[in-house]
């Protein structure tokens, strides 16, 4: 398949260096990533200066590469509708040093860029590794990207889906396995609160399990439409 790779940590990031490592054996990749750090960017776009696309090397990579000056969200576009000469199958945005969990992806560059491929109606990916301490392993969460992509149907594959996934800081072996669940409210590693028993990304994950919860750019309270509808039918 044709993927399209990016990030919101750069384009010297190790996590983006890995999963393309990763990704390149069975697929055509081509990167695209922001020239600087830019996490936490959220969906931000550049709208009054002009976007370069510089060509870069990188190390141990076959794939090409491309230094971008603008945000994740802005070398997604940029790669889908500039650099890429043929049609994307799917965007991968990673490996995020750090979660992204609940609210928090709210601000995240590395879930924003995922789900603007999904707004050009091509499905995407968002891959995030606990960071917190030292012995964190880009290569794990590389193969679990690895394993969700193989796993999904060609119907996601075909549509403009966002799948956000987190994998926590553990060794290969003592992770329980993936859960596919709701994003969950503010992660917070120490906090007993009731977070903790919930059927959220933020509860498994702190079970131990690595987590993928299907996203979309619809904001949408369809939960109380109808019922804000009423509120000024009678008016």
């Amino acid at each position: 398949m044709r993927l399209l790779l990016t990030n919101d940590d750069g384009i010297n990031a190790e996590g983006l260096h890995i999963l393309a490592k990763y990704f390149e054996k069975e697929n055509e990749v081509t990167i695209a990533a922001p020239n600087v750090q830019r996490s936490g960017s959220g969906h931000s776009i550049t709208a009054e200066e002009s976007l370069t696309a510089e060509e870069a090397r990188i190390p141990g990579i076959d794939s090409k590469a491309y230094s971008i000056n603008g945000t994740p969200a802005d070398c997604v576009r940029m790669g889908l509708n500039k650099i890429c000469s043929k049609k994307v199958d799917m965007v991968i945005s990673g490996i995020n040093d750090g979660f992204n969990l609940g609210v928090d992806i709210l601000y995240s560059g590395t879930v924003s860029a995922a789900i603007e491929a999904s707004i050009c109606k091509v499905p995407s990916m968002a891959v995030s590794l606990d960071t917190k301490y030292d012995n964190y392993d880009y290569n794990i969460a590389a193969k679990y990207a690895i394993e969700v992509f193989s796993a999904i149907e060609d119907e996601y594959k075909r549509n403009d889906v966002v799948l956000n996934l987190n994998v926590p800081l553990l060794p290969i072996e003592r992770i329980k396995g993936i859960k596919v669940c709701n994003m969950g409210g503010k992660y917070n590693r120490h906090s007993p609160d009731s977070e903790d028993y919930s059927p959220t990304d933020v509860c498994y994950i702190k079970k131990g399990y690595a987590t993928l919860t299907p996203l979309h750019y619809d904001l949408t309270n369809y939960d109380i439409i109808k019922q804000t509808a009423e509120l000024f039918s009678k008016k």
